[in-house]
């Protein structure tokens, strides 16, 4: 554990990645937190609401936040719930989405619960851990902000805090205008190989444009696209330092929030939206089911699900999130989520069934 200066680190592999996936819910099952009463007395703090007792959670005085964000992401968003409310320490863990899940479960096995919140990185890792009863159920005061599909079924146990998404990105003192990629066939052009990178096959976002550019032009596509010889990296931060000092020209896998933080430093570095859209993962948090510190973990998912939050999320150059809040404020740049078409794989049978193949030839693509 960790003050917001801190952090364990946990290294072990991603041992459990299970796929990512918007789950197909029954709209009647949507529309269930119409039908949900909020009976806890309702507070009105800063600028938003919050169903969490005040007075309790400034007793606890403290609260444990598991994240798959990086770490300086971690302990942004700690410092700024802190700013806001001094009496209440965050600490946090963090760790790669199936090494979080991991740890969790166990030490739910041996019968410890020292989580208060968790956010995963992965639509089917929150649905598995919910199946599990992982998650205290509680219905935030700001649900209404969220379309129902943002929701978890049944509502309260967690919320699309943030989307992450990609696209392409190239080195310009390398690479002109003209001879850039314009949409996702571009990139199977030969002028790329041994010049182009990607995620490894831990990155969920990895597996959603696999499985979504597979959807879209068919099984040859990959195919032909490890021709080129790719390197594969764990992180959005070394693939963007290899481009922005000319080790690579392409990146096939160009996270948005990681092309904003190179942008602000002024790296030759230009982002490509194709138009048959972008590979995007939603992100989701709740409170863990038997938290140690439940009123303080209740006012940080409030806070978090505030514009307040929010604009944190898409702010902090370590973040740099889409938000899906109705009334989300636009991200640096002048621009909205909805701006983007976005490409979510929906299916979660068939996703769930190709994770195999996909770990099988992108290892082997890389050379692993």
């Amino acid at each position: 554990m960790s003050t917001n200066k801190e952090t364990r680190h946990i290294t072990r592999r991603d041992a459990l990645q299970a796929g990512l996936a918007l789950a197909a819910l029954p709209l009647s099952s949507l529309l269930a937190k119409n039908a949900v009463a909020q009976t806890r007395p309702v507070t009105k703090v800063l600028n938003f609401t919050t169903g969490a007792d005040m007075a309790k959670a400034e007793k606890e005085g403290e609260f444990l936040f598991y994240t798959h964000d990086s770490e300086p992401a971690a302990a942004g968003i700690i410092e700024a719930f802190t700013k806001d409310f001094p009496k209440i320490k965050g600490k946090y863990v963090r760790a790669q989405n199936g090494a979080l899940f991991s740890k969790i479960l166990a030490e739910r096995s041996a019968g410890r619960y020292d989580a208060d919140v968790i956010q995963f990185s992965e639509p089917s890792t929150a649905l598995d851990f919910q199946k599990r009863g992982g998650y205290e159920r509680y219905v935030s005061p700001q649900v209404d902000a969220y379309d129902p599909g943002h929701l978890s079924s049944p509502v309260g146990d967690y919320f699309w805090i943030a989307v992450g998404f990609a696209g392409l990105a190239y080195n310009s003192n390398l690479v002109k205008a003209a001879d850039a990629p314009k949409n996702w066939k571009d990139i199977l052009n030969p002028m790329w190989k041994n010049s182009v990178s990607a995620k490894q096959a831990t990155s969920g976002v990895q597996f959603a444009e696999w499985y979504e550019l597979r959807r879209l032009y068919g099984d040859d596509f990959w195919k032909q696209f490890a021709k080129l010889r790719p390197r594969g990296f764990d992180s959005r931060a070394q693939v963007f330092d290899r481009l922005s000092k000319g080790d690579d020209k392409l990146c096939v896998l160009a996270e948005y929030a990681g092309y904003m933080l190179v942008k602000d430093k002024g790296a030759p570095v230009v982002f490509v939206a194709p138009p048959d859209g972008l590979p995007a993962v939603p992100m989701l948090n709740g409170i863990v089911n038997k938290a140690p510190h439940p009123e303080a973990a209740r006012l940080f998912v409030d806070w978090l699900m505030s514009i307040r939050g929010q604009t944190h999320y898409q702010n902090n150059k370590y973040l740099y999130y889409g938000s899906v809040r109705k009334d989300a404020p636009p991200m640096p740049g002048g621009i909205r989520l909805r701006d983007f078409k976005l490409l979510v794989p929906t299916d979660m049978a068939k996703l769930t069934a190709s994770h195999g193949q996909f770990m099988k030839e992108w290892n082997a693509m890389l050379g692993l």
